[in-house]
């Protein structure tokens, strides 16, 4: 019997989470994901970098060569205030000041 996605995705989240070194993190994704797969994920975090700094959707759009569609995805996040993605920029910017 196949088991349900979620649970498989629970399971991963698990795993990343006890996972307390960054360089282990990142050798289990380049295992598992492919190159493509890696840039993508990459290119998604630049984008909500990008967004919470304020710079526009075109700008972010035409620098980093990805569609407006993906832009907006990430300025649609950045909306709720309650996503883990605005707690993880803040966090990021004070960390930084």
């Amino acid at each position: 019997m196949h088991r349900n996605s979620k649970n498989d995705n629970n399971e991963l989240f698990d795993l990343l989470a006890e996972i307390n070194k960054s360089e282990e993190i990142c050798d289990l994704m380049r295992e598992m994901l492919t190159k493509s797969e890696l840039e993508t994920l990459s290119k998604r975090w630049q984008i909500l970098k990008m967004l919470s700094e304020g710079r526009t959707q075109r700008d972010i759009a035409k620098e980093l060569k990805v569609s407006l569609c993906k832009v907006t995805r990430g300025a649609q996040i950045l909306k709720d205030e309650k996503s883990i993605v605005v707690k993880c920029l803040k966090e990021i910017k004070n960390e930084y000041k």
